[in-house]
């Protein structure tokens, strides 16, 4: 009998006793609503329930003896597959609350089922995969958790591996004077012009999880769109507290080490 601590336990009666036949890894979900869904997973009738959920404040909810009894969560996928609901939308990235939730749940994993630190793409294979990731044999949910969701597995595998006593992994640096230098030239020059193309591809996939850039963007081009995007992220993301030249879409220092706090990246000179 596999319960979380520190997990909230709540048994719901969508479950599918002593069913497990492998313990590969998890599966990340998309609720696709707010506020918790025991009381959904506990009808009969809704045919649908999951390991976990975790809320957008962090929360953790259990509703299932993981790892000998499986949820009703991926249809093909669950005798293999844990699974963890997040509160939200497709169109929301996760919480910074949430990926310490999921990470936890995932550490937890670790030490109890030995799942791998390993983002996959995958219905065998051991690690963070999500439920589209099955297709029809796992009902067909092509768009859960979304593509933001999606891009921050490594975020939450990364996370999960420090919470389990390993060591934090290489930490990729970018430098503010590059990046600068960045979006004066790409701007300026035609259409895809890129200068340090690897820094701004960090920064670029970190925009796209936030939901402020275009996947099509994230090129290595700091462009118009990608000032249009980091402009919102000093607005509304970085504290919501920067306004004028300091909310002009040109990254400084200050909101550029926030980005990089959210998506595993530090600022250098």
């Amino acid at each position: 009998m596999a319960r979380m601590p520190g997990a909230i336990w709540r048994p719901v009666v969508n479950v599918h006793p002593k069913g497990t036949r492998e313990r590969r890894g998890l599966a990340l979900h998309v609720q696709a609503g707010n506020n918790s869904p025991f009381g959904w997973f506990n009808n009969p009738a809704s045919q649908a329930s999951s390991d976990f959920w975790v809320s957008k404040k962090g929360v953790i909810e259990q509703y299932v003896n993981t790892g000998t009894d499986y949820a009703w969560a991926q249809a093909a996928g669950n005798p293999y597959y844990a699974s963890v609901e997040t509160e939200g939308h497709p169109s929301e990235p996760l919480t910074a609350e949430q990926i310490e939730g999921v990470a936890k749940i995932y550490a937890w994993g670790h030490g109890e089922f030995g799942w791998p630190f390993a983002v996959v793409n995958s219905t065998t294979k051991h690690g963070l995969t999500y439920h589209g990731a099955g297709g029809s044999s796992w009902g067909g949910h092509a768009a859960c958790p979304g593509d933001l969701r999606k891009g921050q597995r490594s975020t939450i595998v990364d996370r999960a591996q420090v919470l389990a006593g390993g060591s934090a992994p290489a930490t990729k640096k970018v430098s503010l004077k590059h990046i600068i230098a960045a979006v004066t030239a790409d701007t300026k020059g035609a259409q895809g012009h890129t200068t340090y193309k690897a820094e701004a591809l960090i920064c670029e996939q970190a925009l796209y999880a936030e939901g402020l850039l275009a996947k099509k963007w994230v090129d290595g081009s700091l462009g118009t769109s990608f000032v249009t995007g980091y402009g919102k992220w000093q607005r509304s993301k970085a504290g919501g507290s920067y306004s004028g030249k300091a909310a002009d879409g040109v990254p400084g220092r200050d909101s550029l080490a926030r980005l990089g706090a959210r998506h595993g990246f530090t600022v250098t000179a």
